[in-house]
């Protein structure tokens, strides 16, 4: 029995005893990670009218240092489904922004400062309802942070309204997705990024590896003017085989046969340019290739060429000419 399950059933009294009996949450032991979240105490008839299950995600942002998170949607399979967040252009739904503190010096309802406090009014708008909700969080177990209790409340004037809207939160796995403001902002849409993976996976002639983490770090360590150049090398690259003799269709149309033999066609293209973006990519998806677990070790230990080059690891397209080269 999962511990969802355990505490479905419990009043509300005593799912609010245990908020306040609980214990502390030390915050460096939840940055980083996404928790399933599981709403309790509600009626049976609520439940079935809203979202019962739900992620909130721990992040210690880079710059300022400071705790935030957001919710992410998540499909209504069932209690004891797998997580599967909604998708909007390919990236997860997410909604109420917030930030994690210490409930020091924040007037909470008797009880409610064992934990930490997740503040949504940093994020919200002016109107937006949001503003004046917090959810004091707290371990059930002394040290274990894997699952935690949590309740949310009303913070109005300097008084505090307490909900009935109970949640338990069970840690689920790392956060694999920073949307804005926290993180940066993709370089491709969601359709853009499907075309760009299909064009990697024929450069290397393998499927690229851990493709999100390498979308993130591309967005957030990138140079300013990446994403136009991108985008620009992207769409010339899907499209530009509409006009090629023998493909006459968008690159993603292709099958896996005349993806291969497409990039190597572009990769050998009469115009310099169209070389020059085949070579750019082949660059990007080898670092894409290098953030797969584990293919740094296999690349130091394989074995080398006469030219320098690992065994095994050289693209199948071949390299363009330099930009002096005549076209």
């Amino acid at each position: 029995m999962t511990g969802a399950q355990a505490l479905r059933g419990a009043s509300r009294q005593a799912l609010r005893q245990r908020i306040a009996e609980g214990h502390r949450v030390d915050a460096a032991a939840i940055e980083g990670w996404a928790y399933r979240g599981t709403v309790l105490g509600m009626p049976r008839l609520v439940e079935r009218a809203t979202w019962q299950t739900f992620q909130k995600t721990f992040y210690r942002q880079p710059d300022t240092g400071r705790l935030v998170g957001w919710n992410v949607r998540l499909h209504q399979d069932g209690l004891d489904a797998p997580s599967r967040p909604l998708t909007s252009n390919g990236v997860p739904v997410t909604t109420w922004p917030y930030e994690v503190v210490e409930p020091a010096g924040t007037s909470v309802p008797p009880g409610f400062d064992r934990g930490l406090l997740i503040d949504y009014g940093p994020f919200a708008g002016v109107v937006d309802s949001m503003r004046v909700v917090k959810d004091p969080l707290v371990a059930l177990e002394p040290g274990n942070t894997d699952t935690l209790l949590g309740v949310s409340f009303i913070s109005l004037g300097g008084r505090c309204v307490e909900t009935p809207t109970y949640f338990l939160l069970e840690r689920e796995h790392p956060i694999s997705f920073v949307p804005p403001p926290f993180g940066a902002r993709p370089l491709l849409s969601g359709f853009e990024r499907t075309w760009a993976d299909a064009l990697f996976d024929a450069v290397l002639g393998t499927p690229v590896g851990d493709r999100e983490r390498f979308w993130t770090l591309l967005a957030e360590r990138g140079p300013a003017p990446l994403g136009a150049g991108l985008r620009l090398a992207v769409h010339t690259l899907t499209f530009l085989p509409v006009t090629m003799r023998g493909y006459g269709r968008p690159f993603f149309a292709l099958d896996a046969q005349a993806r291969l033999d497409c990039i190597e066609a572009m990769a050998t293209h009469p115009r310099l340019v169209v070389r020059q973006v085949v070579s750019t990519l082949k660059v990007l998806a080898c670092f894409a290739l290098l953030e797969a677990p584990g293919a740094r070790q296999h690349l130091g230990d394989t074995a080398h060429d006469s030219d320098g080059a690992p065994r095994g690891a050289t693209a199948r397209v071949p390299v363009a000419p330099s930009a002096g080269a005549s076209p």
